[in-house]
């Protein structure tokens, strides 16, 4: 198994805060052009990496021989990882719930169970409810699992095909399907709620664009240059300078183009050679990086509590407030979440 990255561990809670700061604008000022409004883009760098580490795994498994059982290995690869997230969902969920009935006031009890329960049972990617949602982040983690289920059979079953094959079609087909009915990622955000189909191809074909990029880093294991430590430190800073001036300036517009910057910068990462590399491996990077998921199921909440305190307050001062209280809630639901982890093995042993 591929140990865990620093370096790649602080970026994707650098992602989570970019994209906490991008629910500000769109909670508080929606269709307004705030500094914010292009950070949806951070999405994009979760589904990759989950796309690259699935490759890994799968590389891991079938490295001594074939896997003889695709579906139930995927089946239990799906089981293991919704004992690690579902606890924490679960969790996140019923206190966005709390918050919409007891703070915003906006949904009752029996609107939270009709228009929840598909995101309770994360199969809201198929769009059982349109058009209403309680914790809207869910579709991410609802899109990261059945795409992983789709994706780790296909290349378990036979992954030379899936490669050269499926894996070309299945990216042209769902961003082109993307790009007919909304032209860009973004509006897919919204699309979420309206025609869930677009947000799982979203996931599905960042997913594989990811699966791609492990290839490429196996295929560059054995390059050795004495250059390349330059060489991945201009190329790292220059996709998240990139990166900044797409947000700022661009916002909308070619964000497809932005999935395989990302995917490059995820396997620069994974090198392990750059200046920034260096900086970031740490047991800071370390820490933040575990609790980002946590961080990122949390960002609904933090805004909703921000906002029965400081209700019409400015984006900077929305942001700059709902960075910290979040990594608060964060570290108090991730260790709630993982005690209920521990009960549901207990369980499972009896």
């Amino acid at each position: 198994m591929m140990k865990r990255n620093r370096p790649m561990e602080f970026y994707r809670f650098f992602a989570a805060v970019m994209i906490l700061c991008y629910h500000c604008h769109w909670v508080s000022f929606p269709g307004m052009r705030t500094p914010f409004a292009g950070f949806y883009i951070f999405v994009e760098l979760f589904f990759v990496l989950s796309g690259f580490l699935l490759m890994d795994g799968v590389r891991r498994e079938t490295r001594e021989k074939p896997c003889a059982d695709p579906a139930g290995s995927t089946l239990r690869y799906i089981k293991n990882r919704l004992k690690r997230v579902y606890p924490h969902h679960v969790l996140s969920w019923l206190l966005v719930a709390a918050l919409r009935y007891f703070v915003v006031r906006d949904l009752q009890p029996g609107q939270l169970l009709q228009i929840g329960w598909p995101e309770l049972l994360l199969v809201n990617i198929f769009g059982f409810v349109r058009g209403e949602y309680v914790n809207i982040v869910c579709w991410f983690l609802s899109g990261l699992i059945f795409s992983s289920l789709i994706l780790r059979y296909l290349l378990l079953k036979d992954e030379r095909t899936f490669v050269k094959i499926v894996a070309p079609l299945l990216i042209v087909i769902c961003y082109g399907t993307i790009f007919d009915r909304a032209e860009c990622l973004a509006v897919t955000i919204v699309f979420t709620r309206y025609a869930p189909h677009l947000g799982f191809m979203r996931s599905l074909a960042d997913m594989t664009v990811g699966v791609l990029a492990y290839r490429v880093y196996e295929w560059m294991s054995d390059v050795q240059h004495p250059l390349e430590y330059i060489v991945a430190t201009v190329l790292e800073l220059a996709i998240l300078l990139s990166t900044g001036l797409w947000m700022y300036g661009i916002q909308g517009r070619l964000d497809f183009l932005m999935v395989p910057l990302f995917a490059f910068f995820i396997v620069s990462v994974f090198r392990g050679r750059s200046l920034l590399s260096r900086l970031f491996d740490n047991a800071l990077s370390e820490w933040l990086g575990r609790i980002s998921f946590a961080y990122f199921l949390n960002n609904l909440a933090a805004i909703y509590i921000f906002l029965y305190f400081f209700p019409g307050a400015g984006i900077w001062t929305m942001a700059g407030v709902c960075v910290p209280l979040c990594l608060a809630l964060s570290v108090v639901t991730r260790r709630i979440s993982a005690l209920e982890e521990e009960q549901l093995e207990r369980f499972e042993r009896s």
